[in-house]
């Protein structure tokens, strides 16, 4: 059995016929068939039930598939790499960004990395959670995820590499109780932190427990990945939301938005992680690079 094998199996089952299976192959409707026997004989089993509706899969036919996608993504992994051993002059350059690092590092870490006019470089974004970027990171989908990662949340098959940490903070409005309390001087207590609808994006795993402490009781939550509508509620409620203080930084020195520190202090990471193939290669250093050059920026209250 080798990789074309599986694509076969894969184009009948979805297509439920030879001669569809072979137009998609790009091979003629005999060859096909005499490629399904020899398969048959070799695994001496039959591999489909065959019907005047069409073939359907055996549960041999089944279990291949099932457990060949790990070969099929190790075999996708590989051939990228190649790519980008040649320090992606040309191609696609697929990134993914968690929805704070989109928010602070776009478009100025995307102009640094296309300002080469020498280069053909096509550029896609994919924004996700911590966890989705990972996954994305080891089907193959995206080349480097940059997101809330801290640098020992890694294993034997990802690198990280730290890139920012800020301390959380909660913003609301300027004139919100919160805002009030904290230009006076007092502190917030976790029993004020439960009394207010909370929106926010999704919280990473490493943070949780930390992110737990900051209230007496869960409160009444909004979860929403997009900053820029986060902060249209809170100017028009008595929402609050938590995050790097970076994120707020104009609408502070507007005075649209206030700050307050939160009863536990928590910090947020933003790293890069890559697979370990592909960590030292030119090209991974590169992108890292780009977002170390922009600092981000300070915010007082």
């Amino acid at each position: 059995m080798d990789i074309s094998d599986i694509a076969m199996l894969e184009a009948i089952v979805k297509h439920g016929s030879l001669s569809k299976a072979s137009e998609v192959l790009y091979v003629s409707q005999p060859t096909l068939s005499k490629r399904l026997a020899r398969l048959e004989t070799v695994l001496a089993t039959p591999l489909f039930h065959r019907s005047s509706s069409g073939l359907t899969p055996t549960a041999h036919t089944q279990f291949i598939i099932d457990n060949t996608q790990p070969l099929k993504t190790q075999i996708k992994n590989i051939q990228r790499h190649i790519e980008l051993m040649n320090n992606l002059q040309a191609g696609e350059l697929r990134l993914g960004v968690g929805p704070i690092v989109e928010q602070l590092y776009f478009p100025y870490t995307l102009l640094e990395l296309t300002k080469d006019s020498s280069n053909k470089l096509d550029v896609s974004i994919r924004t996700g959670t911590d966890e989705t970027l990972k996954t994305l990171l080891q089907d193959g989908e995206i080349d480097i995820a940059i997101g809330p990662f801290e640098e020992d949340s890694g294993s034997d098959e990802f690198v990280v590499t730290n890139i920012a940490n800020q301390p959380l903070i909660i913003a609301v409005r300027y004139d919100h109780p919160f805002g009030i309390a904290s230009r006076e001087g007092r502190s917030i207590s976790p029993e004020e932190m439960s009394s207010y609808p909370l929106i926010a994006p999704h919280i990473p795993k490493y943070m949780n427990e930390r992110f737990l402490q900051l209230f007496n009781e869960t409160p009444q939550r909004v979860m929403c990945d997009n900053y820029s509508v986060i902060k249209e509620v809170l100017k028009q409620s008595d929402d609050f939301t938590i995050g790097p203080g970076a994120v707020f930084s104009q609408e502070v020195i507007n005075k649209e938005l206030t700050f307050v520190a939160p009863p536990v202090s928590v910090q947020w990471h933003a790293a890069c992680m890559t697979l370990a193939q592909n960590a030292e290669l030119p090209f991974i250093h590169k992108v890292i690079d780009a977002f170390r050059q922009y600092p981000l920026p300070e915010v007082n209250s």
